[in-house]
């Protein structure tokens, strides 16, 4: 049994959120120990990926003057609006979730705890690749594209999912919506969406009822156990974290 370290950083600020995650990195090099994190966001907001312009797939001056946050990420992929949703961050190096592995593989094995999460909801998940869901969709907008690796619920794409590799570690982190916030989607994202309403789903949408964030993490945190036979072990940021979260903010 793998010991991992656990942080459950409640809701918190989008900016925040992403330099939590760089952080980890950082101290991963010098800790080893690999992280398994939970959190929210609030207030809401979006992300985009680190390749993408903000100016170039969002109104950006409309979301100032509303109050939106915009916040890059250390990974890829497209833009997410984040509000109603259970988001976690896994940082690892390819032993601690066996032996080195391509990209792709990774992909692979760290979503598949989320698919024992949906089950153990009583849903029936399967990998993109593996319902024969079509091609590939490419999209500014996260939930309107299709990968091999993405989650379907009822042929429907449910949360997104990005990595990030420095060095042989691993950052993976994904957002899975407990229910679905489109008006501001279709309000501020540049690329007409709309059709991405009918390709995508949520826990609610899947279960046919509300379900808390604190219910779905539990489930969340049992199947990552489970399938990666991991002892979680709850920790606090460190002083030191602390301080490059601090750096990443500004």
């Amino acid at each position: 049994m793998t010991i991992w370290r656990f942080l459950d950083s409640g809701y918190m600020h989008p900016c925040a959120n992403m330099a939590i995650d760089e952080a980890l990195i950082e101290i991963y090099e010098f800790a080893r120990m690999p992280v398994f994190r939970i959190y929210g966001w609030s207030p809401p907001g979006f992300s985009i990926g680190c390749s993408q312009n903000a100016e170039a797939v969002l109104d950006v001056p409309a979301c100032e003057r509303d109050g939106i946050p915009i916040v890059k990420r250390a990974t890829g992929g497209g833009i997410i609006y984040h509000c109603r949703e259970v988001t976690y961050s896994v940082v690892c190096s390819e032993q601690d979730i066996g032996t080195p592995i391509t990209v792709k593989e990774g992909y692979k094995t760290i979503c598949s705890f989320l698919l024992e999460s949906y089950r153990r909801c009583g849903l029936d998940p399967c990998f993109a690749i593996d319902c024969r869901a079509g091609n590939k969709i490419r999209s500014s907008f996260c939930f309107s594209s299709f990968e091999d690796y993405d989650i379907l619920i009822g042929g429907r794409k449910i949360g997104g999912n990005a990595q990030k590799w420095r060095r042989k570690i691993i950052l993976q982190h994904g957002s899975i919506p407990l229910d679905m916030e489109f008006p501001p989607v279709l309000k501020y994202v540049k690329e007409p969406v709309s059709s991405a309403v009918n390709k995508t789903t949520s826990l609610k949408q899947s279960l046919g009822r509300d379900i808390a964030f604190g219910e779905f993490a539990g489930i969340m945190r049992d199947s990552f156990c489970s399938v990666f036979s991991a002892a979680l072990e709850k920790q606090d940021l460190s002083e030191s974290e602390k301080q490059i979260v601090k750096k990443y903010e500004q």
